[in-house]
């Protein structure tokens, strides 16, 4: 009988979560979505991916794979992660243990400094916000849960910009009376295009 081993991470994927992880109290969910978010910076940046990870549209928004599947399974011994309970909550927090130390040596300066802006802005976002963030970002995935790849090029990039997650918000909280309250009845669309 073969013994079943746990998946393990990519190695430059682990080295931008170890980098993610550091400093900042990361719960489960927010620790599987942000390393979508460096690798639609670094892709607009340095042209390419970084995290060798494969972003996917789950229900609750974008996210990566393996680091889902590895911290869904991580113990001692077989992670540099851990998570941990948080009290009165269902909530996980993901902890780094001695191991991770010098594993974010995988990744250059330049990754560095996107994986460190990426943390800085997004860490403190909640996961349900990181959520409806990436969702906004692929507008052309009808069907979330179907574990769609997400888009990482520039379309996603620039939906990434504050400016247009705000306009986004303000579009989805319209509803059909406040349309129909502010809008003209076109009857003649000769008239209405002059």
């Amino acid at each position: 009988m073969a013994i079943k081993t746990k998946p393990s991470l990519p190695p430059r994927l682990e080295a931008v979560m170890v980098r993610l992880c550091r400093g900042a109290k990361l719960n489960k969910t927010q620790a599987v979505k942000l390393p979508y978010l460096v690798d639609v910076l670094a892709t607009h940046q340095l042209g390419r991916p970084i995290t060798e990870g494969r972003h996917e549209a789950w229900d609750y928004g974008v996210v990566t794979k393996q680091a889902w599947r590895h911290l869904d399974r991580c113990e001692s011994g077989d992670s540099v992660f851990r998570l941990k309970a948080v009290q009165h909550s269902e909530e996980k927090r993901v902890e780094l243990l001695p191991a991770a130390r010098g594993l974010d040596g995988r990744l250059t300066a330049a990754e560095r400094a996107i994986v460190d802006y990426v943390r800085e802005t997004y860490g403190s976002v909640p996961a349900s916000e990181l959520g409806k963030m990436t969702k906004v970002m692929n507008p052309e995935i009808g069907c979330w849960g179907g574990n769609l790849c997400a888009d990482t090029g520039l379309d996603a990039y620039d939906r990434m910009a504050p400016q247009y997650q705000e306009m986004a918000k303000r579009v989805a909280s319209i509803t059909d009376e406040e349309l129909r309250r502010h809008s003209t009845v076109v009857v003649n669309l000769e008239d209405a295009i002059a």
